[in-house]
């Protein structure tokens, strides 16, 4: 599933403990617009996130990765409205690995 947005989501091989890193940046063109516009493009993408998973034609491997990046968006949105969020710096998640689910093809899919 590929929905373009302000975000670009790397992921980071599991660590000993079988933890992943998401490495988060925000595209150039979302950190250079103005606050107001930041906030509106945030809640749009949130909005297409949450069209994605209600459509119901998304396979599990894919709702689930379009699932964890509408969690960490909905956490985000508020500190990105208010301008909290340094834009030009990578944001790293770390995800306590689930046995039956690889984080990475999730994200790749």
């Amino acid at each position: 599933m590929d929905i373009q947005g302000p975000l670009k989501v790397g992921v980071v091989a599991p660590s000993s403990e079988g933890n992943y890193e998401l490495h988060i940046d925000f595209t150039d063109e979302f950190r250079h617009a103005d606050l107001a516009a930041q906030g509106e493009r945030f809640r749009d993408y949130l909005g297409e996130l949450t069209k994605a998973l209600q459509a119901g034609d998304l396979d599990e491997r894919n709702r689930q990765g379009v699932l964890l990046i509408q969690q960490i968006c909905e956490q985000l949105r508020p500190h990105v409205e208010t301008g909290d969020v340094a834009l030009a710096e990578t944001l790293v998640i770390e995800v306590q690995r689930t046995p039956e689910v690889n984080l990475a093809d999730l994200l790749n899919a």
